[in-house]
């Protein structure tokens, strides 16, 4: 049985100590170690807390793959509106802009089960190409590992295209 540690003021001689009751409902009735005054302790009921429970197979493959579509795009945001500020690399700027925000919408098509998902994937091979070099000429080279993570996600998806087929 588990045990709940109480900390009790003594009504007594009002100082301070622990004890532990046995964790069930009831009522307790437990001496101060000082005076010996006699003191009862209520515990409630406490609802047992449920584990949240973690996706598992195709869940977590499509979960993975929609946090890391997330934060790869949010980078895009970011490192597009850099690109804009500093008017030389505008023109990439507002290419990656656009793109982030089109892929940004895109996210929630990403879930277990769902057979759209590779293709999408497979379709940006070409388009991440495309991107990298739009970036080494017009953007410089931040963009460029910003494709190899987004590769990266890629190949993760269609090492996984089970979870989304079917």
């Amino acid at each position: 049985m588990l045990l709940l540690k109480l900390n009790i003021l003594c009504p007594s001689c009002r100082r301070r100590y622990s004890v532990e009751v046995p964790n069930g409902a009831g009522v307790h009735t437990v001496h101060c170690p000082y005076c010996s005054a006699p003191y009862v302790a209520t515990v409630a009921q406490r609802p047992v807390r449920q584990a949240k429970q973690k996706p598992v197979g195709a869940d977590a493959v499509a979960l993975k793959v929609r946090r890391c579509e997330i934060a790869s795009n949010v980078a895009w945001l970011i490192v597009g509106i850099i690109q804009c500020v500093l008017v030389y690399t505008a023109a990439a700027g507002v290419w990656n802009v656009v793109n982030a925000i089109v892929a940004l919408r895109n996210v929630k098509n990403i879930t277990a089960h769902n057979p759209g998902v590779v293709p999408y994937f497979e379709g940006r091979k070409t388009w991440l190409i495309v991107l990298a070099v739009v970036n080494v000429v017009l953007g410089g080279v931040v963009g460029v590992v910003l494709v190899l993570f987004d590769w990266f996600v890629r190949e993760f998806v269609l090492r996984n295209r089970s979870a989304f087929e079917g």
